[in-house]
């Protein structure tokens, strides 16, 4: 029931509601310590989606990754609810770039819709995915067509999401795997390191 009218009043005034969603709803939906949480997030954005149709556009960037990011949680509610909302929010997205951000949207929405954005950009076409710099040496000298499978696996490594690595048998994807498996191990570990002088000076 919160949900339900939390999406009638994200409809009546979605200029008011939806930064508030974006601050206090949306982040729940990386509750890791709590499904119920996590379900009741996915359920009020769902009612939002829902209610909201195409009124939604100038916000519906600010959706769509943390939505895409729950379609493979361990709950099977919340990747249910996930996916209905996903799909609902993909077939709006074409409409997306021909409306004009909100002006009384947040700084802080702003930049990170332009963020979403981005991300989407470079999810729609691999081909812009910045070069990966890989961290750790490795004896060997990266094809071009290696390297894009880097930049792809570390897009997916960045945005926490699930995919597949695919070739021909001896074109290099195991190399691919350990230049980001290792990259990755190397950078937690450093932050780890700073993390923890943070905490004792």
């Amino acid at each position: 029931m919160a949900s339900r009218c939390l999406s009638v009043w994200a409809a009546l005034k979605p200029e008011k509601v939806i930064p508030v969603v974006a601050k206090e709803v949306i982040p729940r939906l990386g509750g890791i310590e709590s499904d119920i949480l996590r379900q009741g997030a996915i359920e009020c954005l769902w009612c939002i989606v829902d209610k909201m149709g195409l009124d939604l556009l100038p916000y519906i960037v600010l959706l769509v990754v943390p939505v895409l990011g729950r379609m493979s949680d361990q709950d099977e509610a919340v990747r249910q609810l996930a996916s209905l909302t996903f799909a609902t929010l993909v077939r709006l997205m074409p409409l997306e770039g021909s409306v004009p951000d909100s002006p009384d949207l947040p700084k802080d929405l702003k930049e990170q819709k332009e963020e979403q954005r981005e991300f989407l950009e470079q999810l729609l076409n691999p081909t812009v995915i910045p070069e990966y710099k890989i961290s750790v040496p490795i004896k060997a000298t990266l094809r071009p067509y290696q390297q894009a499978g880097v930049n792809w696996l570390g897009f997916l490594n960045k945005y926490k999401l699930h995919g597949i690595l695919c070739d021909d048998m001896g074109l290099g994807k195991t190399l691919q795997s350990i230049c980001i498996l290792g990259s990755d191990h190397l950078n937690r570990a450093e932050a780890y390191q700073v993390n923890v002088k943070l905490i004792f000076y």
